[in-house]
């Protein structure tokens, strides 16, 4: 198993099928098949169910979705890490908000944020519920997840 294997696993599940995510990574479908052919025999399960000429995410799949994009960005932190160690800075960090409660604070903190990292991107997803966006971060979509907190009341 390798991260480029992982990588197309998980394309394949974003794009919906391998012709898609063939053409999205700019590979050969062939090779692409080949490549999932070659980690689900590394891996002793089938990662997806074919059906006619689509493919659906068998349950050994979904099991293996959260640690594949876990997997994936622990590389990249690996990656960003030794840059920054190299001194040439760099990285992505990924954000999940809710829009309302999250417009303001969140474009001041990215304001700030870039101003003293500019070599950083900062990609931010929309999260409609507080348990989406923390699911964004379990799943390791998301690095940094902010929602409003109703406020309790009752305490005095």
């Amino acid at each position: 198993m390798d991260a480029r294997q992982l990588h197309y696993f998980l394309a394949i599940v974003e794009h919906g099928g391998f012709s898609k995510a063939a053409a999205a990574l700019h590979v050969a479908q062939p090779s692409l098949s080949q490549a999932m052919a070659n980690l689900e025999a590394d891996l002793g399960v089938s990662l997806f169910h074919r059906v006619g000429r689509g493919v659906v995410l068998s349950k050994a799949g979904a099991e293996l979705l959260e640690p594949s994009r876990r997997a994936l960005r622990d590389l990249d932190a690996v990656r960003d890490r030794a840059t920054a160690l190299a001194g040439l800075g760099g990285g992505t960090v990924d954000v999940a908000a809710m829009p309302s409660p999250g417009i303001e604070p969140l474009t001041t903190l990215i304001h700030h944020f870039t101003r003293l990292h500019p070599s950083v991107t900062v990609a931010t997803r929309a999260a409609f519920t507080p348990e989406e966006t923390l699911d964004l971060v379990r799943s390791g979509a998301c690095e940094l997840g902010l929602f409003e907190v109703p406020p309790v009341h009752g305490s005095g």
